[in-house]
């Protein structure tokens, strides 16, 4: 018998005692593959705008590296120095507007 995890819905089933059925196969008079499908119905696919540019955005930034790493060594460099100041309104409103953009 299987567990409830949440407690909401129909309580479990008891799998051991299912009863197995066989897969029923569509009948075809011999014509199987495209020929078969090109005197049915034909599948469709369109792919939108926005599908179209987030592919190309997505190629794009596979091509850039992860990691700028001459920033992350002139950050590293101010750190070390002292001279890397943070300004805490700064980092407030970014939270701020992040959190906004989230919701």
């Amino acid at each position: 018998m299987t567990d409830k995890i949440g407690g909401y819905g129909r309580p479990g089933v008891d799998v051991n005692q299912a009863k197995a059925r066989p897969v029923e196969k569509p009948e075809r008079s011999g014509e199987t593959g495209a020929k078969a499908r090109s005197e049915g119905a034909r599948d469709a696919v369109s792919i939108t705008d926005t599908a179209a540019n987030l592919k190309r955005i997505e190629a794009s930034l596979a091509q850039q590296p992860e990691v700028d790493r001459a920033r992350v060594d002139a950050v590293r460099e101010r750190v070390e120095s002292g001279n890397y100041k943070v300004d805490p309104d700064k980092v407030a409103q970014k939270l701020l507007r992040l959190e906004q953009d989230l919701s």
